[in-house]
């Protein structure tokens, strides 16, 4: 069994890769010296161990969190380190199983302090700093992770713009104007959803998406199908031009059609969305930080 000493520990509102750079600083100031390193987007596991070659070695694990970071500390002796590049101690778990450890325990008590430093937390404005932490951050418009939230949200307000101006709007002359109907149904609809997509996948997805529901529903009432409440005088020039050469239940092609062209708006859209807003920064290897 391993003799040692652990510790684990939460902190919110910290950056991951900020503290990182923490742990590497903690790790000099003790006189250890990083050892092997695996990291990943979303998860780091250190080695270090003592300069002088006495005294105990330390492995820390950290993992990004929602709101912050989890940290894991193991102390040992340094020469129950596995020597091997990829190796550690936590992959096996003896932070679990330890045996006590009167140098291990004085050197973790030491290195906690610095660990435990707020240097690296967010800024948060007073207006949010009660902000209950079981609310999504989503509703406070913190647009950073995945993205698959305001991928869904952008796509929705894009969906009812559209069907707004089809069936909605209030009549007025820009409704006789169908070349600017056309652009803000096949352009500005599309690029809206595609910007908050952030990404040429999901831009296209969301553009297709957003043109093709309300114009399906458009050319049903057009057809004479159902919805009828939905037909207003005049129509849209854009559509009724398709629906004119694809008569019957042909024009249920229509949709699919203007949904294709708008879709390229949307990967465009997309793919700078994605560069304004990128779902998730790109991290530097391990390699490069040490």
């Amino acid at each position: 069994m391993t003799r040692g000493a652990a510790a684990h520990f939460s902190l919110k509102r910290t950056e991951f890769d900020p503290y990182y750079t923490l742990l590497l600083g903690v790790i000099q100031n003790q006189g250890l010296l990083v050892a092997d390193v695996d990291r990943s987007e979303d998860r780091a596991l250190m080695k270090a161990l003592p300069r002088s070659g006495m005294g105990p070695g330390v492995e820390l694990e950290l993992r990004r969190r929602t709101r912050g970071v989890d940290v894991h500390v193991l102390v040992a002796p340094h020469e129950d380190f596995p020597a091997q590049k990829g190796r550690f101690l936590m992959h096996s778990r003896h932070f679990a199983f330890l045996h006590k450890d009167a140098a291990s325990a004085r050197t973790l008590s030491e290195i906690m302090p610095a660990l435990r430093r707020t240097e690296t937390q967010r800024p948060l404005d007073p207006h949010f700093a009660a902000t209950p932490s079981h609310i999504p951050n989503w509703i406070f418009f913190n647009i950073r992770g995945g993205g698959a939230m305001t991928w869904f949200l952008g796509t929705a307000i894009g969906t009812i713009g559209a069907a707004y101006l089809l069936f909605w709007a209030p009549d007025g002359p820009y409704r006789y104007n169908g070349y600017l109907i056309g652009a803000f149904l096949l352009v500005l609809a599309p690029w809206w959803s595609g910007m908050w997509a952030r990404s040429a996948t999901r831009g296209f997805v969301a553009a297709f998406v957003t043109v093709v529901i309300p114009v399906t529903l458009y050319v049903i009432a057009a057809l004479g199908w159902g919805l009828t409440g939905l037909r207003r005088d005049p129509g849209v020039y854009t559509i009724d031009t398709f629906l004119a050469s694809l008569t019957g239940s042909a024009g249920m092609v229509v949709p699919l059609l203007l949904g294709i062209l708008a879709a390229g708006v949307g990967a465009i859209a997309g793919i700078i969305g994605g560069r304004i807003f990128p779902n998730r920064m790109k991290h530097p290897q391990s390699s490069e930080l040490i």
